[in-house]
């Protein structure tokens, strides 16, 4: 509580300023008196009622004087001509950028005139007799879905009142359909639109899940949402509950509800649903299609690592007993376990699933077989975490002699290898030998004619490591400008919903080094090019790592020009951090750390005592105890990285004194 206050007081103490170039604002309507807009809701809802009861004659007029309460007076007045199809055309237009605004109040007004329109064409077809389709006024749907994102849900519920009332349940059941498919969306693709989805996921419960409910479908589909959204923010009970209300009477758990238990630590109840689910006996041996249906289980988004690795181990040593090496199955099982365990701090749990798969591919396929490169490359990186870099060098040397062999350098284990021997060397402080083997390497790629320019450009990127270890700051640059040369120009770059792509790399690599040589002014575009593309991607999660990390990297530009907007990002990712992770968690650190190291770099030693606090109460809370028997990198890394935020804490401390 006290750091998300502290963050909070950082960002309210600093001035408002835009993030970048500000959006060209939506269309606004003229202002109504607020007597006249309820007025125009009234009747509008009226009408509806009309049109669900198939009076089209009693609905025109109630639409006509709508609209002419609400609308431009110039463009109501050409609604009874040909032009009406223009001014039409001109209110989806702007109820479009009102939307990519985000302005949803302004978004609601267009909507509501888009839908008054279409509902004046439904109310005056002569063609036409009887009800409505649901259809033919669905933009009151979207239009609902606005005044929710807004704030403003009296009323939205006022307008989806005629449908709950209507005796025809097809549309109670296509308003609710259509909002539970808009709660999905935002949800899962909603970006910066994403912290709404719980609004809207309450209100929509609120309205269709009730005693004389028509829509069933669609209230289980809320309630999925409802559990995912509640799953993310942690309250494993409450999306418990939510996962229950979301399954029909009589079916067993869903794959979400089911990666719930398992991350909530209630692995034998998990595994005996599972069995239950596939028609064996809970608390038998586990059988193949258990362990099959335990995958699709792990593979569910947001089941999370503890779950995943939870579920491996019990699968792993099945498919191990009674699969070949041929097997995809086993080999999937083995890898997605290995690296969990690697990338969760417990490599040596890795390295024995790793060489047992090895031995496996290279007695099948041979040595130098693809089919056992892989788990060369893999075993490397297990070993490689436990800070054994010489033995980890040596595997990525057996791939690299392979390379050299056959002058091929054009596949991935080859580039990897080039990037592993770099890292063990650096990492072992051989700096010179790091130097001289880039080198020859890059004199060697940029011989071969079979080497794409993507892997050109990672081979490029990384001998600017081994550049920058030695000091030599213009060379790096140089070679991140040449690898830069090879990519997509900016007007080109789609950075997509993966993470990596050379392009992303070169100019972060590029903008690191500006930034290193003091030249931060010139490095800000490309911070803001990168941010700019990401968010452009609805792809990409907006909380997700990728983004994040471009939003910190901007951060500390800006911090390191003196830039207030920098110390206003860093304040809101500590706020936000804090609020949903903790104040002692790794998300937290990963923005106090830097902040604060910006903030001494930028000659305010005063003002990043605070991040530093921040980091070093992070760094040696409880959830950062490791076994320091484990001889891993995790527990090298904890005692480095505590060390690293105690200096980061006095030198701070120290320059504020001075």
């Amino acid at each position: 509580m006290r750091i998300t206050v502290l963050a909070l007081g950082l960002l309210l103490a600093l001035p408002a300023l835009a993030q970048g170039a500000p959006a060209a604002p939506p269309a606004q309507l003229p202002a109504i008196p607020p007597q006249a807009q309820a007025r125009a809701d009234t009747l509008l809802i009226q009408a509806t009622e009309h049109l669900i009861a198939g009076r089209r004659a009693d609905a025109a007029p109630l639409i006509r004087e709508a609209l002419a309460l609400a609308g431009p007076a110039d463009d109501v007045a050409k609604l009874q001509d040909q032009t009406q199809f223009d001014v039409y055309s001109r209110w989806l237009e702007a109820r479009s950028a009102a939307m990519k605004a985000r302005d949803f109040a302004t978004f609601a007004r267009w909507a509501w005139l888009t839908s008054a329109y279409r509902m004046k064409g439904a109310a005056e077809r002569t063609s036409e007799t009887g009800p409505v389709a649901p259809d033919d006024i669905d933009d009151l749907f979207f239009m609902a879905y606005g005044l929710v994102l807004a704030g403003d849900e009296t009323r939205a519920r006022a307008f989806l009142a005629p449908f709950l009332a209507a005796a025809d349940p097809a549309y109670e059941r296509a308003f609710a359909k259509d909002m539970a498919q808009r709660a999905v969306s935002v949800q899962n693709w909603g970006g910066q639109d994403k912290p709404r989805a719980a609004r809207l996921v309450a209100f929509a419960i609120a309205a269709f899940d009730r005693p004389a409910a028509r829509a069933p479908d669609a209230v289980r589909d809320l309630y999925r949402v409802q559990g995912q959204i509640l799953r993310t923010a942690g309250d494993f009970a409450g999306a418990s509950a939510a996962y229950a209300k979301a399954r029909a009477p009589g079916t067993p758990p869903a794959d979400a509800e089911l990666a719930l238990m398992f991350a909530m630590g209630e692995v034998e109840a998990g595994i005996r649903a599972v069995q239950q689910a596939v028609g064996d006996t809970p608390g038998a041996p586990l059988s193949r299609r258990a362990a099959d249906r335990l995958i699709e289980v792990a593979g569910q988004t947001g089941s999370g690592n503890a779950a995943t690795i939870a579920i491996y181990e019990r699968v792993w040593p099945l498919y191990r007993r009674t699969m070949k090496i041929d097997d995809l199955a086993l080999q999937n099982a083995g890898s997605v376990l290995a690296n969990l365990y690697v990338e969760t701090g417990d490599p040596a749990k890795a390295e024995p699933i790793l060489i047992d798969l090895l031995a496996l591919a290279e007695k099948r396929w041979g040595p130098e077989s693809n089919g056992a490169l892989i788990y060369v490359i893999e075993l490397a990186g297990a070993v490689e975490a436990q800070n054994r870099m010489a033995e980890a060098e040596l595997l990525y040397r057996r791939i690299w002699a392979l390379s050299l062999r056959y002058d091929s350098f054009d596949e991935n284990d080859s580039r990897e290898a080039f990037a592993g021997i770099t890292r063990t060397l650096l990492a072992r402080g051989l700096v010179a030998d790091a130097l001289a083997f880039t080198a020859d390497g890059i004199a060697r790629v940029r011989k071969a004619k079979d080497v794409n320019e993507w892997r050109r450009m990672f081979y490029l990127l990384t001998r600017t490591d081994a550049l920058e270890a030695s000091g030599a700051l213009a060379e790096a640059e140089a070679h991140a400008r040449e690898a830069l040369a090879l990519g997509d120009s900016d007007d080109k770059m789609n950075i997509a919903a993966m993470f990596d792509d050379p392009n992303v790399f070169a100019r972060a690599r590029l903008a690191h080094l500006l930034e290193r040589q003091g030249r931060a002014g010139q490095a800000e575009p490309i911070r803001r090019l990168l941010l700019a593309k990401i968010e452009g991607n609805d792809m990409i999660p907006w909380e997700g790592e990728y983004r994040t990390e471009a939003l910190r990297a901007l951060a500390a530009n800006l911090t390191l020009q003196g830039k207030e907007e920098g110390a206003r990002l860093f304040a809101e990712r500590i706020a936000a951090a804090s609020r949903i992770y903790g104040a002692d968690s790794p998300q937290l650190l990963d923005v106090a750390e830097p902040f604060a190291r910006a903030l001494l770099q930028s000659g305010r030693a005063g003002a990043a005592l605070a991040p530093a606090r921040i980091a070093l109460a992070a760094r040696t809370s409880a959830r950062f105890t490791g076994d320091a028997a484990r001889a891993n990198l995790s527990d090298l890394a904890l005692a480095r990285k505590r060390t690293e935020a105690a200096r980061l804490m006095v030198e701070a401390a120290w320059k504020a004194s001075r």
